[in-house]
């Protein structure tokens, strides 16, 4: 059973064809699981026009952020497989098949996939976003110091999902974390082909709650952070 999480806030726009895209490469078996953040545009209208019971929506009893948004669809997936979907995007038609097989038959515990970076508009800005070198290239400390990870190109085993739940409360990415504790614990693959447009425009949300992630001291301090709860994390499962 395949569990694509997505979280959602205000993202009417661009909601309904990514929703489509991931739809026709759903088994009757699988689920679409979205969490919404207390949404005052017409997102949860549009979910719930689906009337399609692959589909599970939830909402956050208070507003959480991308982070815990994205949290909350994952402790509410019941599948073996565990997918991350941006509500922008738009998978392509093979991503879900593929990248479960490249999963399961490489024995792999969680594997990335590559995108093509378009404009608000699907036309393509950047061919590949991983070109000569892809996240599983990179130590867990080149990742640590600048993270190449996309989240929306993400699928791993459940019992990843086992072990990096719950995420530390103030943690700013929910991809850089699964991805840097899987890196230190699990066997991770890389699968280079192109499997979904991933769309970049004006209202793109800032995992940092809008605080500027340019400068010296946000560096420092969420990497210090990050580092500290990656060592309690370890210590307790392992």
């Amino acid at each position: 059973m395949v569990s694509v999480c997505m979280a959602t806030y205000n993202g009417q726009k661009y909601l309904k064809e990514q929703i489509d895209s991931i739809l026709r490469q759903l088994s009757e078996y699988d689920e679409l699981v979205i969490s919404d953040d207390h949404s005052t545009d017409g997102t949860v209208e549009i979910i719930r026009s689906y009337g399609d019971e692959r589909i599970k929506l939830f909402d956050n009893e208070l507003m959480q952020g991308v982070t815990h948004n994205f949290e909350n669809a994952l402790i509410h997936a019941k599948g073996d497989v565990i997918f991350l979907a941006d509500q922008d995007d738009v998978w392509l038609p093979e991503k879900i098949k593929e990248l479960t097989d490249f999963l399961l038959e490489g024995q792999y515990d969680v594997v990335t996939g590559n995108c093509s970076l378009t404009d608000s508009e699907l036309n393509i800005t950047q061919e590949r976003y991983y070109t000569d070198e892809s996240p599983i290239d990179r130590s867990v400390w080149g990742n640590f110091k600048k993270n190449l990870w996309l989240g929306s190109c993400m699928a791993f085993r459940r019992e990843i999902l086992n072990e990096v739940l719950p995420i530390p409360p103030r943690m700013a990415a929910h991809d850089l974390w699964i991805a840097l504790y899987s890196q230190m614990h699990f066997r991770c693959g890389y699968y280079p082909k192109v499997l979904q447009l991933y769309r970049r425009h004006d209202n793109t949300v800032s995992f940092a709650g809008g605080k500027s992630t340019n400068s010296l001291w946000y560096k420092l301090n969420y990497r210090a952070y990050l580092a500290y709860h990656l060592f309690l994390k370890q210590r307790k499962n392992h």
